[in-house]
């Protein structure tokens, strides 16, 4: 059985089921096959040519390597994932006896964006959500409540862009969001966040034990990227002690460059482009960092709290995100 999604842009079929709930446009032509190989048995070993991507702390956790125009990317204990050179195919080889739902959550994650990638697509580590016609990105490392605060502004009316993955695509003096993830994949809170909600959104245990939370989803692909978030959580903070500074461009570059969504490149050359790619997104798109009471319990006014404080504020008849400091000096 195939399974059919877009996402980040991409047509996908899938004999993996990746849980993601846009459909293919009707006559689209499906731009990437992924594919379930025969299993494998666990290894410690690389996979053999040039290593181009490894993360390793008290143990490996993957190795991409590539040779002979393909690459092959070892999730140690997880799979062994095969790109072809045109990067339109990916087989998928499990390790023996593992659970194929944390295959689908990894797929449709930390494989895709590899993918993109590798294809030179412009990759962010950052949740979206769309509020009327803009977008507002929360970009951090994990745990930093990037899926958290997309619930919060989701209850209040926000739609899902994507949840951990941000395809961004330059435009004319902007960049287009590409609709991604259609879950929040939350590690706790999960009950508490449902209850902000005036309808409770539908929620599943994912193959990596999250709760994954269906909100109400953007359907707009042509939506820009308004401002862009680095939450600092604060537990010990009082309700009304939100701080929001936006950063120079320069420290912009600096700040977001500590979180990329794959850690422990060894290709220069991509991680040039990456830095590249990233010095073009602050330049045009406002980064702010925003100091946060941090729940359970949450603020009711936290999400009018941080728009307000950003400058950026929903102008209704026009239909679109105004940032304040589009009619002033920015800061360069």
């Amino acid at each position: 059985m195939t399974y059919e999604c877009r996402l980040y842009d991409l047509n996908i079929s899938s004999e993996l089921p990746l849980y993601q709930y846009r459909p293919v446009p009707p006559g689209g032509d499906i731009d990437v096959e992924v594919r379930l190989g025969a299993p494998i048995q666990a290894v410690d070993d690389r996979p053999s040519g040039t290593p181009i991507l490894h993360l390793q702390t008290k143990k490996q956790h993957y190795t991409i390597g590539h040779t002979d125009g393909v690459y092959v990317a070892r999730f140690y204990g997880s799979c062994d994932v095969r790109f072809d050179a045109s990067l339109s195919t990916l087989t998928v080889h499990p390790v023996q006896g593992v659970d194929l739902s944390l295959l689908s959550v990894l797929v449709a994650g930390t494989v895709l964006a590899l993918l993109l990638t590798l294809r030179g697509a412009t990759v962010l580590h950052a949740s979206a959500v769309q509020v009327d016609q803009g977008a507002v990105a929360f970009i951090g490392g994990s745990g930093m409540g990037k899926s958290t605060l997309a619930t919060l502004f989701c209850s209040r009316g926000a739609l899902l862009i994507t949840d951990d993955l941000l395809r961004l695509t330059p435009g004319e003096g902007q960049f287009r969001c590409a609709l991604g993830a259609t879950e929040v994949r939350l590690r706790k809170s999960a009950a508490e966040l449902m209850e902000q909600f005036d309808v409770a959104p539908d929620r599943r245990l994912t193959g990596d034990a999250r709760d994954a939370l269906a909100t109400a989803t953007a359907v707009d692909e042509t939506i820009p990227l308004a401002a862009i978030v680095v939450p600092i959580p604060d537990k010990s903070a009082t309700a009304d002690s939100t701080s929001v500074t936006r950063l120079r461009a320069s420290e912009a570059l600096l700040l977001l460059s500590r979180f990329p969504r794959l850690l422990g490149w060894k290709d220069a050359a991509a991680v040039r482009r990456q830095f590249d790619q990233l010095a073009d997104v602050v330049t045009q798109v406002p980064v702010h960092v925003a100091e946060l009471p941090w729940g359970p319990p949450f603020p009711d006014d936290l999400v009018d709290t941080l728009l307000d404080r950003m400058g950026v504020s929903v102008n209704r008849r026009e239909s679109r995100v105004v940032d304040s400091a589009d009619v002033a000096d920015s800061p360069q």
